[in-house]
C-alpha cells in the first residue's frame, strides 16, 4: 500500500485527473504526430529541397507518402487540438484561444508588413518557414501572457 497511497478522492477530483491526463496523452500524442511528419519529410525527400529553406521546387516526396503526411498534419495540427478544447475547463480554454488569437494575428501582420519590406530591398522574400515560425512564437508568448497575466 505504500505505492498506491493515495487519499480519499471526491468524484470531481477523480474527473479532473482522468482530464489531465487525457489531455497529456492527446499533447504528446500530436508532438508525435508532427515528429513523424517531419522526419519522414526530412528523411525520404527524394531531391535537394528543404522545408526550412523554402526550397520547394526541389522538395520531392512519392504521391503516397506526400497524402500519409498531409493527413498526418492536418490530424495534428487541426483536428486533434480542437477535440482537446473538450478536455480543459473554461479558463484554460481561455488562455488557449488567445494564444491562438496571438499567433493568427501575428502572421496576419507579418506577411503584408514583410512583403512590403522586401518590396523595399530590405529583407529576403517572404516564405512559408519564416511566417510558420513568426506565427509559432507569438502563438506561444500569447499562450504565455494569458497563463500568467489573467
Amino acid at each position: 500500500m505504500i505505492w498506491n497511497a493515495k487519499p480519499n478522492l471526491g468524484p470531481g477530483e477523480v474527473r479532473s485527473m482522468t482530464r489531465r491526463r487525457r489531455y497529456f496523452a492527446y499533447v504528446v500524442f500530436c508532438g508525435l504526430v508532427g515528429g513523424i511528419a517531419g522526419f519522414a519529410t526530412g528523411f525520404f525527400d527524394q531531391g535537394d529541397g528543404n522545408l526550412l529553406a523554402g526550397d520547394w521546387e526541389l522538395l520531392r516526396l512519392p504521391p503516397m507518402q506526400a497524402l500519409l503526411i498531409a493527413a498526418l498534419m492536418l490530424a495534428g495540427f487541426l483536428a486533434l487540438p480542437i477535440i482537446s478544447f473538450r478536455m480543459v475547463d473554461d479558463y484554460q480554454r481561455e488562455q488557449g484561444l488567445i494564444g491562438y488569437s496571438g499567433g493568427f494575428l501575428s502572421v496576419m501582420g507579418a506577411f503584408p508588413t514583410w512583403a512590403a519590406l522586401h518590396a523595399g530591398g530590405f529583407v529576403p522574400a517572404p516564405h512559408a518557414f519564416g511566417l510558420f515560425a513568426i506565427g509559432f512564437v507569438s502563438m506561444g508568448v500569447s499562450y504565455l501572457y494569458a497563463r500568467w497575466r489573467l
